[in-house]
């Protein structure tokens, strides 16, 4: 699970066991979102139509938007603004980040993401836009 900016910097990351779904891990996002106060709209894919996703929001005094693809849709369409979190996954997967965690240990996996989380920073700092 990874909170991202408009632009697909990384602001907080949720490593969590493979059982548990996306939209119960809000929770370990807070941190984040309380370190980012200026995040106003969080968009959000199908999975996170829950109404405890709404309260999350709510909580963090945030707006959010579910973004489904249509229901008619064949084929690989590219939806709004989701690119962009698949994209930073993306850039964490070039780094080596979200390769499979050997030791199957979740804190190793967060400190492994972390690293490359802050080699994107450093990396985005150093190239701007």
């Amino acid at each position: 699970m990874a909170l991202v900016d408009a632009d697909g910097h990384i602001l907080a990351l949720a490593v969590v066991p493979a059982n548990v779904q996306d939209r119960d891990t809000r929770p370990a996002l807070d941190d984040g979102k309380e370190k980012w106060p200026s995040l106003r709209l969080a968009l959000l894919d199908g999975a996170f139509t829950a109404e405890r996703c709404r309260e999350w929001c709510n909580l963090h005094g945030m707006r959010h938007r579910v973004v489904d693809k249509d229901p008619h849709q064949k084929g690989f369409v590219v939806l709004e603004r989701r690119w962009l979190v698949e994209r930073t996954f993306g850039w964490l997967s070039h780094w080596g980040g979200l390769h499979r965690e050997r030791a199957g240990r979740l804190d190793v996996a967060t400190g492994r993401l972390a690293c490359v989380a802050s080699l994107l920073a450093a990396n985005a700092l150093n190239n701007p836009a």
